[in-house]
């Protein structure tokens, strides 16, 4: 590994409002599914790359009175976090700023870690996901669920559109992560040792009125106020104007009464060796 764990990474996605307003629409029910089931009263939890949060309250309430912890890197989105867990009273959660390659948590402290749309955006997967096996004690659980940007299909049409996702897939690339992730954590997790590896996949579908106009006018803000499109722009993969133009399709897209979006999401599931 590398010096400096906690600023080598480059997050694509960035922590513009547009970003962090969308990410807190994620929810535990959804996001975890695949965990969920697992979880019991009075369990340790740890919840790697939380952001706003919104998920890791979920966990909360699945474990109470057992305690979540949820970290992140962002500053101002983990106080954010905190004054919406103190808003709605949750008191078995609390927020850590930290990086995943070096938690600051004894060994075997956690019975769950756990981490949403985190890997992908990783330079070293493995190592990451070996700094989360040693916080769990043996028998415990490490739940990673991740988008495989590779499956995603969408209609109508739009060569905008279509040069988004070409462009997207070199940014992530260019600043170390892979965006086609979710199909690899079966792979991961086999060269971890881990015991009974359960891996499932979900799809992510917009199909509504509403789901469209909001995804397609989020990545059109996000687009023209992130380092998702500035990163583009600095790397060369494409011009301001192209960003524009980009970000036009897209809302353009969001109001067509045709519109369709869907990607995969690939989760994994197993236990720490005991």
């Amino acid at each position: 590994m590398t010096d400096q764990p906690l600023t080598r990474e480059k997050y694509t996605h960035g922590h513009a409002p547009a970003t962090v307003r969308q990410h807190g629409r994620r929810t535990a029910d959804e996001a975890a599914a695949f965990l969920l089931p697992e979880l019991k009263p009075g369990m340790r939890v740890l919840d790697v790359g939380c952001g706003p949060g919104s998920i890791t309250l979920g966990l909360a309430q699945h474990v109470a009175p057992g305690q979540v912890i949820g970290l992140d890197l962002s500053r101002e989105t983990l106080e954010s976090a905190r004054a919406n867990a103190v808003a709605r009273g949750v008191q078995n959660l609390r927020y850590e700023e930290g990086s995943v390659y070096e938690l600051r948590f004894p060994d075997a402290s956690f019975d769950v870690a756990y981490a949403h749309q985190v890997f992908q955006h990783l330079r070293e997967p493995a190592a990451a996901l070996r700094e989360m096996l040693r916080v769990v004690r043996p028998g415990g659980l490490i739940a990673v669920r991740d988008v495989d940007w590779g499956t995603a299909t969408y209609w109508p049409l739009d060569p905008w559109i279509d040069r988004f996702i070409d462009t997207h897939m070199k940014t992530f690339a260019r600043n170390g992560g892979d965006p086609r992730m979710g199909r690899e954590l079966r792979a991961l997790f086999n060269a971890a040792g881990v015991t009974d590896l359960q891996v499932s996949a979900a799809v992510w579908c917009y199909t509504t009125p509403e789901d469209t106009a909001d995804w397609g006018n989020s990545y059109a803000e996000r687009l023209l106020t992130s380092p998702m499109g500035e990163r583009a722009i600095e790397y060369g993969f494409a011009s301001r104007e192209d960003i524009r133009a980009m970000a036009s399709a897209f809302r353009a897209w969001a109001a067509h009464p045709d519109a369709l979006w869907a990607f995969v999401h690939v989760a994994a599931l197993a236990r720490k060796p005991g």
